[in-house]
């Protein structure tokens, strides 16, 4: 069994950091800066390793990838600009950003935190991951960097709930798939946490990703992506789906944003793809697609279930490439859905244990390098 580590030494205290509010890139912003000699639309090289009720959103940002590859994340940009002054630092060092995490996190004010530290280069992410794979950590941590800016965002997640609920919506899905002609429970892997690099230009952990065990999962983006928040991460979960949407060039497919609220207890479910943009853009070469929120659920206490869709749909097509004359789609009708909810609103009024805890020792034990295409 894997010993965790405690973090005994001390370090200097790391002084907030004030960082001027970043404005958004304009969608069409070209960078004056030579693209990297490999763009994502010519095979750049991307690496993954292992390491949260308003009518239905719509972005309007363009996925522009020579953008993303000479440019900065307007993505990344907003979310820094939506973290409090008080929240930001700058890096000392892997194990000084470890403890003012777990500093954080033993407040227990919040579930959910986000925090942006400044002056972190793409090779301190080696050192930082050493440290946080060897601690204690009770919480799900999750990274998204930005290399232009040399900064780092963490999406903290306190508590057992968010596994917990994952669990037991990936039971679910897993009993869906092997419904499908062809298929087994064990078509699908769950991949916790994995860092995804876009090149050297930046890089994101996702909540969960599913990649079908059929594809070659060191080249690939994760086709179906999973976020998770809590009742004050609603923006930024919709930031997380357009980066993902945008910054893949089409590698994942779709992405399904889960908001738990629990006073009182709620649910909401995002589905986002690409799609066609509303209108036209009257640019020379107008989008094939933006990010688009194209199915919403809301769940409340009592498991009633609001949405114009009749059930949440996973597309066959979205979790697999291959072609399968069998094939059709996941499927979780509002039944289900208040079904699910209902059960999830019951269990956290127990106690949920220390799913965090496992949850850190199943992070160590997975795979630690996926490079994709």
């Amino acid at each position: 069994m894997l010993q965790l580590k405690n973090l005994t030494r001390k370090f200097p205290f790391c002084r907030p950091f004030k960082y001027p509010l970043l404005l958004p890139i304009s969608p069409r912003y070209i960078s004056s800066q030579k693209p990297p000699p490999r763009s994502p639309i010519s095979n750049q090289p991307i690496m993954s390793v292992s390491h949260n009720q308003s009518q239905t959103p719509q972005s309007q940002i363009t996925p522009d990838p020579l953008e993303h590859a000479a440019g900065r994340s307007s993505q990344f940009e907003m979310q820094a600009s939506l973290i409090p002054d008080e929240n930001k630092f700058e890096y000392q060092s892997a194990p000084e950003l470890l403890r003012i995490i777990d500093n954080t996190v033993k407040s227990w004010s919040a579930e959910e935190y986000f925090l942006y530290f400044h002056g972190v280069t793409h090779d301190n992410l080696s050192e930082l991951d050493r440290e946080y794979f060897g601690s204690n950590l009770q919480c799900t941590v999750l990274f998204t960097t930005e290399n232009s800016l040399q900064a780092l965002i963490c999406h903290i997640l306190a508590g057992g709930k968010p596994r917990t609920l994952m669990l037991n919506l990936w039971t679910e899905i897993r009993c869906k798939i092997a419904e499908i002609p062809g298929h087994t429970h064990d078509s699908v892997d769950l991949f916790g946490a994995k860092r995804f690099f876009l090149g050297n230009l930046r890089s994101k952990e996702g909540f969960e990703a599913l990649v079908p065990k059929a594809q070659d999962a060191s080249g690939v983006w994760p086709p179906v992506v999973i976020e998770f928040g809590s009742s004050k991460g609603l923006d930024f979960l919709h930031l997380d789906a357009e980066w993902w949407l945008i910054n893949s060039t089409g590698g994942t497919r779709l992405v399904i944003l889960i908001q738990l609220m629990t006073d009182p207890f709620a649910i909401r479910i995002e589905c986002w793809a690409m799609a066609p943009p509303p209108s036209p853009t009257g640019t020379r070469h107008p989008p094939i697609g933006v990010p688009t929120c194209v199915q919403l659920f809301n769940i409340n206490a009592n498991g009633v279930v609001t949405s114009t869709s009749p059930g949440l749909c996973i597309p066959y097509s979205s979790l697999f490439s291959e072609p399968n004359e069998n094939a059709q789609d996941v499927v979780f009708t509002n039944d289900e859905l208040s079904s699910f909810a209902l059960g999830m609103f019951d269990l956290m009024t127990r106690k949920v244990g220390n799913s965090c805890v496992l949850f850190s020792f199943w992070k160590r034990l997975s795979n630690h390098g996926i490079a994709c295409n």
